[in-house]
């Protein structure tokens, strides 16, 4: 939230000869957002002028004016060949790249501030009409601080009670309810449910998981760790092969195993080892988590580096779970109780709170 309703525009514009596309972040990641030329013009204008009172007037008076003609010359003078151009906000201005030859840049800040117009401008050229209705210029922006468009200006953040140098709960919020992690890792298993089967092997767990997960299409369930416990069946590193037979199993199942072991990719070759042809491994890796020794915490693995570990496999799913404020939340040790469905559910590809995989020998 801003503090005081003040805000700015951030995106990248992709310009096509016929149509627009918004892309956030440096990753590039695709909105799935219809634009219009009312939201351009609200993103030209909130680039300069950040309080949302002085930008709905302005948007008024500037929505009911013909098409500045130094907006549109500006834009003009970028159609060459067609080629593809993205507009980039930052910063408060307005910079525009050939993305086919990277060499051809224009700087559009002058008459963005002189016009707000030359966003608008340039979505009439790609074929954008106005919509016929009245604007809702606060329900627009609503809209554009959804999709991350518009997010609060520079010294404006609200950090509130997450403004702190510890967190809420050192105990990954187990304290508060359902730890974010935990959350998701219940997520992951409603969706493995009916798949895992057979003759199964729980590495980091116990003989009595079985029943915790509802896993029960398995014909045999033993837990195996490293140090001797209550309804531990198995005993040994997973690290090392001859812990488990070869070719015995149908499925192993490992969640928040393979960051505590000092070389993860050989725990996964043992995994294809111990299964029968065709049998799964089912993982859970954190990938936004305080540290945590047991005994020893290594690895924070990515979605790239499940697909790579598990790349000799003849089948991998990855599956991801996050966003920027289940992210915050799992660091924090907020709980899960205390976010609502969407703010759980909404997935970032460039957030991962969990990152999980399933994998076929």
């Amino acid at each position: 939230m801003s503090k005081n309703g003040r805000f700015t525009s951030t995106a990248t514009l992709s310009a096509h000869p016929d149509r627009m596309r918004v892309k956030v972040g440096a990753a590039g990641r695709e909105e799935g957002l219809p634009l219009s030329l009312d939201m351009l013009l609200i993103l030209d204008i909130m680039l300069h002028e950040h309080d949302l009172a002085a930008a709905e007037a302005q948007f008024t008076a500037v929505r009911s004016t013909p098409l500045a003609a130094d907006a549109q010359a500006a834009v003009d003078d970028l159609s060459y060949s067609g080629d593809t151009c993205s507009v980039h906000a930052r910063r408060g201005s307005l910079t525009v790249r050939d993305d086919q030859k990277m060499v051809r840049a224009a700087d559009l800040t002058a008459q963005s501030r002189s016009t707000r117009q030359v966003l608008r401008a340039l979505g009439m050229q790609r074929n954008l009409s106005h919509d016929p209705k009245p604007p809702n210029f606060r329900g627009l922006c609503t809209t554009l601080r959804e999709h991350g468009l518009l997010v609060p200006a520079v010294g404006e953040i609200d950090w509130g009670q997450l403004r702190r140098l510890t967190p809420i709960c050192p105990d990954f919020g187990i304290s508060r309810g359902t730890p974010i992690d935990r959350h998701y890792l219940n997520q992951f298993i409603a969706e493995i449910r009916d798949l895992v089967q057979g003759d199964t092997v729980e590495i980091g767990g116990n003989d009595g998981n079985k029943d915790v997960y509802g896993f029960t299409r398995t014909s045999g369930y033993r837990g195996l760790d490293i140090t001797e416990a209550p309804g531990v069946s198995l005993v040994g590193d997973a690290a090392d092969p001859g812990i488990i037979p070869a070719n015995s199993l149908d499925s192993v199942i490992a969640f928040n195993v393979l960051e505590h072991t000092a070389r993860p990719w050989q725990v996964v070759d043992n995994m294809r080892h111990w299964l029968r042809e065709g049998g799964r491994a089912y993982c859970m890796v954190p990938s936004a988590q305080r540290l945590h020794g047991a005994p020893e915490d290594y690895w924070r693995p990515l979605p790239a580096a499940l697909r790579e570990m598990f790349g000799a496999w003849s089948e991998q799913t990855v599956y991801q779970y996050g966003n920027p404020l289940s992210v915050v939340a799992s660091l924090m040790g907020v709980a899960a109780e205390e976010l609502d469905a969407p703010e759980l559910s909404t997935y970032h590809p460039g957030y991962p709170v969990a990152s999980c995989v399933v994998a076929r020998k």
